[in-house]
């Protein structure tokens, strides 16, 4: 049984490579609106980006019911990055698997 988990585990580590430099990316564009700077109008423009297509539903979110609320929207896109991550994740694991 250890045995086929550690075959999966080496099956899986391009997934694992991808699904974190993806995290650690996102991560990044995520802490960007929170830092202050003179000029923060594209601050958040590399997160909305990277969390497609989350971002087009929170859109759809705060337009329908009337919210606009930073924290909330932070929110939603570290719950977008998140999901993200794990879909890339399970993609790449899924073709990796099909590969051997």
């Amino acid at each position: 049984m250890e045995i086929q988990h550690m075959t999966e585990h080496r099956k899986s580590r391009l997934a694992l490579w991808l699904s974190g430099i993806y995290l650690f990316i996102a991560l990044g564009s995520w802490v960007l609106p929170l830092i202050p700077q003179q000029d923060a109008s594209l601050a958040g423009v590399f997160m909305v980006l990277i969390v497609q297509p989350w971002a087009t539903l929170l859109v759809w979110f705060t337009d329908k019911f009337q919210i606009d609320s930073f924290a909330l929207n932070m929110v939603f896109m570290l719950l977008g990055i998140l999901v993200n991550t794990w879909i890339i994740y399970r993609v790449f694991s899924w073709f990796s698997s099909r590969g051997k």
